[in-house]
């Protein structure tokens, strides 16, 4: 019986924060910016940095680049046993896995 580990990465997110005055020129920018892909989190009504009231709206999206060039250059690591450890019928060894029963644990 050959097993797969499946691993799947975190989703990684932009962020942007959008400050208008009225609520009117919020909705707009808001409704602009969900055409590139951006979703409102979170809405304050309150002083911005000049001490004036203002909307400010946090959006977020996921991120379209990979968080830096070096891990995109690396290789995907794969789950799939050699072709050896197929032959002889036993599970590959991994480094502080123990894959031999029908749960994946950590060796002590």
């Amino acid at each position: 019986m050959t097993k797969t580990a499946i691993i799947q990465a975190q989703q990684r997110w932009e962020y942007l924060n959008v400050v208008k005055r009225t609520d009117a020129a919020l909705a707009a920018e808001l409704n602009e910016q969900g055409q590139s892909g951006w979703e409102l989190v979170s809405v304050i009504y309150g002083k911005d940095r000049k001490g004036e009231l203002a909307w400010t709206g946090f959006l977020k999206r996921p991120a379209t680049q990979p968080p830096s060039a070096a891990s995109a250059s690396q290789p995907v690591a794969t789950a799939q046993p050699s072709q050896e450890a197929e032959k002889a019928g036993t599970p590959e060894s991994s480094e502080g896995f123990d894959l031999s029963g029908d749960e994946f644990e950590l060796k002590e």
